[in-house]
């Protein structure tokens, strides 16, 4: 299978966390991206690569997650958020325009100590978007701040691999 790895916000994709997917038996397609250079140029070219790629799944963390969030719902693709820049008023311009009324399979994780991202605003924007939770699993680590370490994003990735397997 074959997974677009989304880096968050100042961030970039982390050679231990390739491992870690590569390891699972996931091909990984990981593009380094600017988010303040490239701005709304962002989500097509990761759209056009998800496409080009034929990637089945997405992964994405922060400002990753929130990108992966929106590209879920276009292509209809599961999904594994991690702390995901979802709720914030400055994100509304780069929400694109989504044609599909699918619901894909979200996955996501939230560190309950994140103070980068609220993770009970995250929940709200969550339910307010899918208010059945239709196709949606939440889970929240009392431990877990913004960043994600290797054993959690290890443990969280297996986690979702193996529900999507039940999926298919």
């Amino acid at each position: 299978m074959k997974v677009l790895y989304i880096h968050g916000l100042h961030s970039n994709p982390n050679p231990a966390k390739i491992k870690i997917l590569e390891e699972a038996g996931l091909e990984v397609v990981a593009p380094f991206i600017d988010y303040e250079k490239e701005q709304g140029e962002v989500y097509p070219r990761l759209k056009a690569l998800a496409i080009a790629e034929e990637v089945e799944l997405f992964i994405g963390s922060s400002m990753g997650g929130f990108m992966a969030y929106w590209l879920a719902y276009d292509l209809n693709k599961a999904t594994l958020l991690y702390n995901p820049a979802l709720y914030f008023k400055s994100m509304k311009p780069f929400i694109p325009k989504i044609e599909s009324d699918s619901i894909p399979s979200l996955y996501v994780c939230l560190g309950e100590k994140d103070q980068t991202v609220n993770p009970q605003y995250v929940k709200e924007f969550l339910i307010q978007r899918n208010p059945t939770q239709n196709k949606l699993k939440v889970v929240s680590l009392s431990y877990l701040e913004h960043g994600i370490d290797l054993m959690t994003f290890k443990s969280r990735t297996a986690w979702f691999l193996k529900e999507i397997e039940c999926l298919n």
